[in-house]
């Protein structure tokens, strides 16, 4: 998997930033602090893949109901969804691509509605392009996090297993000494 990934990044990374974006966002901070990302050319294609997941969830919703009843999308949740976006659609969106698991569902509710394109793509891609600095960012620091946690977990490996060795040649010597006095 990691020859995969390192010989198609990119590739590999534009799909999976279509379907699931922030959670990938993370995952690829973490990959940038070692160095297997470019950090700018990575941020480009998860704001670029988040948007146009954005765009076919749109367009799931705008298409009607044909779609829905696979996704498990109730008529109850999209009329709530409904309500609330004719309140304000900018906060609807914000929320909605925030709050995951329960978010796709208002961004269906937003095709559904027939909010204008035009206004759902500017306020996705203005979310997305805040989100994915963000997401990028929180897996860099924990990243670092990670790597200095895991050279000072080498270190007392290295020191555990040391002492493992020096106990263990204790109890051999220890035993072999018992085993030669009851020969004599």
């Amino acid at each position: 998997m990691i020859e995969l990934l390192l010989t198609y990044k990119y590739i590999i990374l534009a799909p999976l930033a279509i379907i699931e974006g922030p959670i990938v966002a993370v995952v690829c901070g973490f990959l940038i602090t070692l160095k297997i990302f470019n950090p700018l050319l990575t941020y480009a294609v998860l704001v670029i893949g988040d948007i146009i997941g954005d765009g076919g969830i749109y367009y799931i919703g705008y298409s009607g109901k044909k779609f829905l009843r696979f996704l498990k999308v109730t008529d109850e949740k999209l009329e709530k969804a409904k309500i609330y976006f004719s309140e304000n659609h900018k906060k609807a969106i914000f929320m909605s691509k925030l709050a995951h698991g329960i978010g796709f569902t208002g961004l269906i509710a937003a095709g559904a509605s027939h909010v204008p394109y035009k206004r759902y793509f500017k306020t996705c891609m203005l979310i997305s392009v805040v989100q994915s600095a963000v997401m990028i960012l929180v897996g860099v620091l924990f990243g670092h996090a990670y790597v200095q946690i895991g050279k000072y977990l080498n270190y007392y490996a290295a020191g555990a297993s040391v002492i493992a060795l020096v106990i263990l040649l204790f109890v051999f010597i220890q035993k072999y000494k018992v085993g030669t006095k009851t020969s004599l």
